[in-house]
Parts: C-alpha cells; structure tokens; sequence
C-alpha cells in the first residue's frame, strides 16, 4: 500500500518548464605536479550555454557546455549534466544543491618558454579529463519566464581540482 502511495504521488507532480540561457564566470583550478614541482592556481574566464528540464516540481536536469578561450596556450571545452533539487525559498527564490558529472577537453598549442638557462618546447597536445561536480545555487525570476541564477562547483580531479563560479540568465518555455 505503501508503494502504491508513493508512485500515485510521483505521477501527481506535474513535469515543469523546459529552459535555455547563457553562462559565464571564472573557473580557478589548483594544479599539483608533483613529480615536476608545480603548485599553482590558474583562473580562467568560460562562456556557454545551457539547457534545463524539471522532471518534477523539485528535481530538473541542467545540460552545459562552457568554452574557456586559450590562455597560457591552453584552451578547453566543458559539458555538464547535472541533477539539482529544488527548495521554494520564497516566491520567485530557489536555492539548489547539485551532483553531476563533468567532462573536459583540454587543447594545448605548441610553445617554446625560454629563460636564462635555456628553452623548453612543448608540443601540441590534446586531452580529455572527467569526473564529478558537487554544489550549489540560486535562482531568481525576473518576471514573465526569464530568471537569473548563480552556482558554485568544486570539481575534485578535473585537470587539476576546480572551483567553478557561473551567473545565468534564462529563459523558460
């Protein structure tokens, strides 16, 4: 009886809005090379965009990719999938714990770095990197169907760990 209340419950919530909008923020990785003696953080600015769907009225699917333009020879494309529960805060607020996966695709171009006691040349290189990414955000609708949001992501093992900062604006159909 249990089960059969729970299931007629599930199908009682109605599947929400399908949204798309823009993002943009800085995302920080730490890298740690020890064998080479690299400890250092790099922040980078992405760009993307990014499609939702609420399969209820608390949990939605967001799918992203966010492009990070080259900076120190290095350039990189993200795609995201994550899965974000919902709370009401108030009217027009949410707040938003996330879990998903991320995957990268890191290009690194052919360079030369000289110094006072010689150069060394790195040849061009493409590679891939995925792993997980926990976090959080918040939402605000503007009125009519777009909204603002913010998030955080800490993406342990992603080229180096990452903490990742995005503003969105949406738009829901």
């Amino acid at each position: 009886m249990c089960v059969a209340l729970l299931s007629m419950s599930a199908l009682a919530q109605e599947k929400g809005d399908f949204a798309v909008g823009l993002r943009v923020g800085p995302t920080i990785s730490k890298i740690d090379l020890d064998g080479l003696d690299i400890n250092e953080s790099v922040t980078r600015w992405g760009a993307g965009a990014f499609a939702q769907y609420n399969i209820s009225d608390h949990f939605r699917f967001d799918l992203e990719g966010i492009y990070h333009p080259k900076k120190d020879h290095v350039s990189d494309f993200q795609l995201g999938f994550d899965i974000q529960y919902l709370f009401n805060v108030s009217d027009g607020i949410k707040v938003y714990p996330l879990l998903g996966y991320a995957l990268a695709f890191q290009n690194t171009e052919e360079y030369t770095m000289t110094s006072g006691r010689g150069s060394i040349s790195h040849d061009s290189e493409s590679t891939t990197d995925g792993g997980i990414q926990l976090g959080a955000g918040v939402q605000f609708d503007l009125g009519g169907n777009y909204f603002i949001s913010g998030e955080y992501r800490f993406q342990p093992g992603i080229f180096g760990d990452s903490h990742v900062v995005m503003a969105s604006i949406g738009y829901r159909f």
